[in-house]
Parts: structure tokens; C-alpha cells; sequence
């Protein structure tokens, strides 16, 4: 079979931000449907298969705070419906639903590592108001990070599987009906944290923010970044990443 591209579904997608999410419910449904409606089998480039499959659709749901859900496609199989966290090859997150998210995962956890970089760069590098802020990272411990990675119904989880591949999803079908997705990888959820070593990551949503050491939410809790004179954004991200750059600032927490 010819190898097919999505590129052409762009705009029937929807916005580019969600164009891999809709265009692998299209891939899987398609299939489905060229099977006459008979189940069939998922499989990608060297990452898990799913078998049974009947027809996958976009997620609706949210985190109990309002914000964006883990799961952003859910495959319906004779055995299940299997929720998918869906990233891109430089996705700048891999888990944890920013800090509402973790702090619903795991209260207190990533608070206490925004008060420690607080005072990390307070005490130990020294900035002062309007300078750059250097990225700061925490390791994660073994159980943590697996909570991070799978989740749980109030953020939008419990992710089973992590998808990992380009916007653009490029698949084939085989003869028999299967689907194969060539460049993206299925990856159970647990084995993706377990194969991972993951950390947090806070950074400045802006290239043009800089420290605040006065700034702070409701809750008293340091934003370390100030306003974006271009943008307006405030505060800073907290993400969870896997990798750590070799001059980087660990916080242990």
C-alpha cells in the first residue's frame, strides 16, 4: 500500500494545535471503516499494537480546575477504551498538566519546588529585579514520577498510553485492514515512566520575562518571573521534561 499523509487534512482538521490529535482519530476511523466496520489492529513504529479496535475519537473533557486534559484521544477497543496523552517529538512537557495539575496529583509537591528554586536563585545566584532567570530543574523520584505520567480521572486521566510522533500523521493500511502508524510511537503509560528518567522544569513563558522577587499568586507562592512587556504573560511554566542540560541548576526537594 501507498504510504499517506495527513498534510492534506491540515485545515479540515482544525487549528495546527490540535492537527495530530484529529488526524489520528481520522487514520483510525478511516481504517475502521475501509474494514467494512470490523475491528482492526493498531500498530506503530516500534511501539505497542492495540488489537479489536473500533473507532477512536477526540477527548472533551477537562481537569476538575478547568484546565486542558491529559488524555487527548480516546481508541475504543473490544477490551476497553484506552486513553492517549498525544505529544509531539519536542513537545515541551511530557506530563503533569502544568502546576494546577500537579498540585491535584500530588498537593504540596510542586509548590515546594517553586519555593526552593525561589530561594535558590535568591540566595545562591543573587538575581535581582529585571534579571534573567536560568531555568531550574528537581529530579523526580521513581513513584512521583509515574503518577505524573499516568494521572488520574481529576485531571483528565488516567493516561494508558503515551503517543509520541510528528503533527502530520503518516500511516498505511495493510491488506488484511490493520493500520500502521510509521511515524509515531504507542507507548504504555507505566512503561514510559519507568523507561524515563523525568524531572521539573520551571522556565519563563516568555523569552522577554525577567525576575520579580515580589511577585506572587494568591496563595503566596513566588511567580519568580515577572510581566512580558510584549506579551502580558506572567509568572513562569512548570513542566516535566527528560532532559537535564549538563549546566543546569538541580533543586533537590
Amino acid at each position: 500500500m501507498t504510504l499517506l499523509s495527513f498534510q492534506e487534512y491540515i485545515t479540515e482538521a482544525g487549528s495546527s494545535a490540535e492537527r495530530q490529535e484529529n488526524a489520528f482519530v481520522k487514520a483510525v476511523n478511516d481504517a475502521v471503516a475501509n474494514n467494512e466496520g470490523l475491528p482492526i489492529k493498531l500498530t506503530t513504529k516500534g511501539g505497542a499494537e492495540l488489537t479489536g479496535v473500533v473507532k477512536a475519537e477526540k477527548f472533551e473533557g477537562r481537569q476538575v480546575s478547568g484546565s486542558e486534559p491529559y488524555t487527548d484521544v480516546q481508541i475504543f477497543t473490544g477490551r476497553g477504551i484506552k486513553n492517549v496523552s498525544m505529544k509531539g517529538p519536542a513537545a515541551p512537557s511530557l506530563a503533569g498538566g502544568g502546576l494546577r495539575g500537579i498540585e491535584t496529583l500530588l498537593p504540596g509537591l510542586g509548590v515546594r519546588f517553586i519555593h526552593k528554586a525561589y530561594n535558590h536563585l535568591i540566595k545562591k545566584k543573587k538575581l535581582k529585579a529585571g534579571d534573567k532567570v536560568p531555568d531550574v530543574y528537581g529530579i523526580l523520584n521513581d513513584e512521583d514520577k509515574e503518577l505524573l505520567v499516568i494521572g488520574n480521572r481529576a485531571i483528565g486521566g488516567p493516561a494508558h498510553f503515551m503517543y509520541i510522533g510528528g503533527m502530520d500523521v503518516k500511516f498505511k493500511v495493510n491488506s488484511n485492514g490493520d493500520l500502521n502508524i510509521s511515524n509515531g510511537k504507542l507507548i504504555p503509560a507505566k512503561k514510559f515512566a519507568d523507561d524515563h528518567d523525568l524531572v521539573f522544569r520551571f522556565r519563563a513563558r516568555r523569552n522577554d520575562q525577567r525576575f520579580d522577587p515580589d511577585a506572587a499568586d494568591k496563595n503566596g507562592v513566588p511567580k519568580i518571573y515577572g510581566k512580558s512587556p510584549s506579551r502580558g504573560d506572567s509568572a513562569g511554566r512548570l513542566v516535566v521534561t527528560d532532559s537535564v542540560p549538563k549546566s543546569a541548576i538541580i533543586i533537590k526537594f
